[in-house]
């Protein structure tokens, strides 16, 4: 069996591949992000309808922002971005995993407490926004990604951080969404 934490990216060259919330470090272009600055190409609030065609992408990218949506408008965001994947296109959404994260917390003796816990699991709130709003374990990932639409979901560690998770989730082949 293959060591879940060496996850690599299932995009192949050649395929079109957003980003969402790649801020000032983006793998992918375009860089959609909620912020505008320097390094973003299209600036979208992540609550409403994303500006993207239907199945416009063949893979998706997102590295820590789905976490920092409401969990009120997540279900939306999801469906949203399985409406922009055309038919056996894939997300992968790299989050906190809150699971592990309340984990730690209660294993780690309180006279080691520092601010890096509350930081983990309520974010850096460095700026406006920069707070976590939802919190995802493997088992709400999936069921969550299935609700929205996706075929496949597989939840793996995030290598090098136990406390995160990478969410990989494929749209059917055989799924042609109406939306717009």
């Amino acid at each position: 069996m293959t060591d879940p934490s060496l996850y690599s990216l299932p995009f192949k060259p050649g395929q079109r591949v957003c980003e969402l919330g790649g801020g000032d470090r983006p793998i992918f272009r375009p860089n959609v992000d909620v912020r505008p600055m320097p390094t973003v190409d299209l600036v979208a609030d992540f609550e409403k309808p994303l500006p993207m065609y239907t199945g416009e992408w063949d893979g998706v990218m997102g590295h820590f922002c789905i976490e920092h949506l409401s969990w009120k408008k997540v279900r939306g965001f999801i469906s949203e971005v399985h409406r922009i994947l055309r038919p056996g296109g894939i997300a992968v959404f790299v989050t906190a995993n809150l699971l592990e994260q309340c984990r730690r917390v209660v294993e780690t003796p309180e006279e080691l407490w520092s601010d890096d816990l509350p930081c983990m699991v309520f974010g850096g709130q460095g700026h406006e926004g920069d707070f976590h709003k939802c919190g995802w374990s493997p088992a709400f990932a999936v069921k969550m990604f299935k609700e929205c639409g996706f075929h496949a979901v597989r939840v793996v560690p995030y290598p090098g951080a136990k406390t995160d998770m990478v969410i990989e989730a494929t749209k059917s082949s055989a799924q042609i969404s109406t939306q717009l």
